[in-house]
């Protein structure tokens, strides 16, 4: 077996986490790191193993720092076996199949070596956190053995989009998503059950300082908790009546402001872009780049000499 400490990420990745090196690989995997900055999870996207036939992964929970894991199938057919809390199942391997592994768990995979999957790891904690935030008990979070899950696998593609190509507003759509994927475990990917039409009120007043927050914190990762707080409400609540009250998200909300003040400073400041994208919230320019001509459809320098011409 192969210890995860000798794998060769991608150029760009993060910095690999410790947990990482008790997981074994039988043949040396191709894999990405995403860097995930503040956020409290990991992301790893394999891509094949190099070899031929099946390939065996064996995860050793560590004693002192050990993760949840889920892992979504993205492709590749044949068999998958997998070996859990003392049994072990064969199943058809498939797109969307998925595998939730709390903490604390051994286990042990078998699959091709032409399959490639996103695996999310969540902080010690961070699921029951989530849950606790909204009033839900994290008693029935089970594990998941291989299981058909679209809607969950489908949450996981949209946080690896936005892990490869952040934009404006990336940690406030992950924390979204965190909490959307976190429910469905729970609830074991069941339709949320629909509140009383009960509507909670942002008032005039809650709404200004959510506001003054988000303006007077552009250039720092803002979570959906922060605004919550801002706001004296549940991040489920918040994030209905937010929507509510202005017509948008507040990851688009956010994401418009960050633009709008990045756009004022490329015309009014001569701030390198490095520095720039740091006002503006990113980790770097790379990303800032990036995310600015996605939705401005040119690159930060083009736009500032254009509207400086």
């Amino acid at each position: 077996m192969a210890p995860a400490e000798g794998l060769s990420f991608h150029v760009g990745a993060g910095t690999e986490p410790g947990f990482l090196r008790h997981i074994h690989w039988s043949d040396q995997p191709d894999v990405t790191l995403f860097d995930t900055g503040s956020l409290p999870v990991v992301a790893m996207r394999h891509h094949r193993t190099h070899g031929r036939g099946m390939v065996e992964l064996v995860a050793s929970a560590p004693e002192d720092d050990d993760w949840d894991a889920l892992f979504v199938n993205r492709n590749g057919s044949g068999t998958f076996g997998i070996e859990f809390d003392g049994s072990h199942k064969n199943l058809t391997l498939h797109r969307d199949l998925c595998c939730f592994i709390p903490a604390g768990a051994d286990s042990r995979m078998q699959f091709d070596s032409q399959a490639g999957s996103f695996v999310l790891y969540f902080r010690p904690g961070l699921i029951a956190t989530l849950l606790e935030s909204e009033g839900k008990g994290a008693d029935g979070l089970a594990p998941i053995v291989g299981r058909h899950l679209p809607r969950v696998a489908h949450l996981l593609g949209l946080i690896e989009s936005e892990l490869r190509r952040p934009s404006l507003g990336s940690r406030l759509m992950i924390d979204g998503l965190l909490r959307a994927i976190a429910g469905l475990l729970v609830s074991n990917d069941e339709l949320p059950v629909t509140e009383p039409a009960k509507r909670i009120y942002l008032s005039p007043p809650k709404l200004k300082r959510v506001i003054d927050f988000i303006e007077a914190n552009l250039q720092e990762s803002i979570g959906l908790d922060d605004l919550a707080r801002a706001a004296g409400l549940s991040a489920n609540h918040f994030l209905r009546v937010f929507k509510l009250e202005t017509g948008e998200t507040p990851y688009h909300f956010l994401r418009a402001r960050r633009l709008e003040r990045a756009r004022q400073m490329l015309a009014d400041d001569a701030m390198p872009l490095a520095e720039l994208a740091l006002e503006c919230g990113f980790a770097n320019q790379a990303h800032f780049t990036a995310a600015f001509s996605r939705e401005v459809g040119i690159s930060p320098g083009r736009y500032r000499r254009a509207v400086r011409a």
